[in-house]
């Protein structure tokens, strides 16, 4: 397999295209699907949907728990001239999961949903909620796939259609074509330098940007993948380090709490026991990186042949087709101290020590990918000077032109041709550095706060469930508020008294209010990240009670 793969017209051209090596492994289940495989079963989907009524420019769902039916929905959707949207699967109960997807089958004016069996209470609560929706199965017949032809695709065709994980805000559907997508595969396999010899463990769902683009890449480029449920990482952390030393993998995904977890079940013992020698690349991105997680990651993974280069922080988001920035393969992470209050008021990087009161570290995420063009704003919307604090805008042929069914949104989005991510960040010798979100940031007695100095801070104090905290500010604005989960058997009241005297101690501020709750009650999005606007209606409903 070549890079030429990323060279035809459209993905369904690209995925029909992959090399006979390339292949999607799922070791729970012993299933293996190669190119041939998947050639064949999305030809039974495409035929089937064509048959069911779909039409080009058509968006179709599909709900599906990981499993070799995911990849070959994906391309039946696509080689029917229809757009794929990937439905998140929570195992919430099916009627409550329904009215959560009913939302994006109205945006996207959905008539046809591919759902697998285990999925089928979710799909008949749906069906009931949106009964001109039709429900197909991913069961595909055996056998050569259907005679007749397809309808034609073209690079200007909508591909995907990706809807966001609402963090901090509903959900939107980001349009991606085929011409979109193939150029942030492009980006991604040149700018972490994949080619055959790759092999990659994933465990991120696939209805996640990192779970989706990133296999699509690492096939792409004639790798191999070996994919996981989120359950089975979540339950069992050290099988996955296991599973990197058996296969000789080089590559893994998943967001910053994967490796804190990952660290943590890297004891000695099972250290020394491992060869992790070939693994060169651990992406480490969707949520801000930590650099206490770097250093635990390297300092405990370093007896299993990890070397420090192997944590790699990127940024990325699903309007960018995934990668926005990456560190040069083969470097090190880099961590700046800067002043948090100078940073925060002045917009402004400061150096300070390591161990300064006021210090924030700061992960280095990279320089833009190959195509990507980036820029940081002010709030004036003047382009700032490097060590100066803005927003990171971004313009390439991996960006989408918007989201579905939604001008207002896509106009928002828009500063001319750059796309505002949202994100705050900051430029030092070329790398970027982000700081948070810029709808996040917490105005307390005209001074700004980064939420995550609270949350860092807060997750190293006894009492703090698993590290499980988010901070935002009230409605009035006049307080950084802290919504913790305490451990259980934990007295409430001694440990939020103790962590309000530790924020106003370092944070220097005395307007803080700790709200104490119960393990599990903090709401994260599909994709792991806190939701702090329900994490906010959640405190003031509890409040309510009291």
């Amino acid at each position: 397999m070549t890079m030429n793969t990323l060279d035809h017209p459209t993905l369904c051209d690209a995925l029909r295209a992959l090399a006979p090596q390339s292949s999607v492994v799922y070791p729970r289940t012993g299933e293996r699907l190669d190119a041939t495989g998947l050639d064949t079963a999305s030809a039974h989907v495409a035929h089937r949907l064509v048959a069911a009524g779909v039409r080009p420019g058509d968006v179709v769902g599909l709900l599906s728990p990981t499993g070799p039916q995911v990849l070959a929905g994906l391309l039946g959707i696509m080689r029917a001239g229809a757009a794929a949207s990937l439905f998140p699967t929570t195992g919430a109960v099916p009627e409550r999961e329904a009215q959560r997807l009913a939302p994006a089958v109205d945006t996207a004016r959905m008539r046809h949903l591919v759902v697998h069996p285990d999925c089928a209470d979710t799909a008949r609560a749906l069906e009931h909620l949106r009964p001109a929706l039709t429900v197909l199965d991913t069961d595909t017949p055996r056998g050569p796939a259907p005679a007749g032809p397809l309808p034609p695709v073209a690079p200007d065709d909508l591909a995907v259609v990706q809807f966001t994980s609402g963090s901090t805000s509903a959900p939107k559907g980001v349009m991606l074509t085929h011409a979109t997508v193939l150029a942030g595969l492009r980006a991604i396999t040149a700018s972490a330098r994949m080619n055959a010899d790759d092999v990659m463990v994933t465990w991120v769902p696939h209805f996640h940007d990192m779970g989706l683009f990133g296999p699509l890449a690492v096939l792409a480029a004639g790798g191999s993948v070996y994919v996981l449920s989120p359950l089975e990482f979540v339950r069992r952390p050290g099988n996955v380090l296991r599973l990197l030393a058996q296969t000789r993998a080089t590559l893994l995904t998943g967001p910053n709490f994967s490796y804190q977890r990952l660290a943590a079940a890297a004891t000695s013992e099972l250290a020394a026991q491992l060869d992790l020698s070939r693994w060169r690349l651990a992406f480490n991105g969707a949520e801000p990186v930590r650099a206490d997680t770097v250093d635990a990651f390297t300092t405990r993974l370093a007896p299993a042949h990890v070397a420090p280069s192997t944590m790699y922080p990127v940024y990325g988001m699903a309007e960018a087709t995934l990668a926005i920035t990456f560190p040069p393969p083969g470097t090190a992470p880099r961590t700046v101290h800067l002043d948090r209050r100078h940073l925060a008021d002045d917009q402004l990087a400061v150096a300070v020590p390591a161990d300064h009161p006021r210090a924030k570290s700061l992960v280095s995420v990279g320089r833009p990918v190959q195509g990507m063009r980036l820029r940081l704003v002010d709030a004036a919307g003047t382009v700032c000077e490097p060590g100066r604090l803005g927003e990171i805008q971004i313009a390439g042929p991996a960006v989408t032109t918007g989201y579905y069914g939604d001008p207002a949104a896509t106009a928002e989005a828009f500063d001319g041709s750059w796309l505002r991510t949202g994100d705050l960040g900051l430029q030092l010798d070329g790398d970027l550095f982000v700081t948070g979100r810029r709808k996040e940031m917490i105005i307390v007695n005209g001074q700004n706060h980064f939420p995550e100095d609270a949350e860092n801070l807060a997750r190293e104090q006894p009492g703090v469930h698993q590290g499980r905290c988010v901070a935002y500010a009230d409605t009035a604005g006049e307080h950084l508020t802290l919504a913790v989960e305490i451990t259980p058997g934990g007295d409430p009241a001694t440990v939020t008294g103790q962590l309000h005297r530790m924020l106003s101690d370092r944070l220097g501020l005395a307007a803080v209010r700790v709200h104490p709750l119960r393990p599990g009650r903090l709401p994260r999005t599909t994709s792991g990240k806190w939701q702090r606007d329900l994490a906010r209606a959640l405190v003031a409903r509890e409040a309510a009670k009291e």
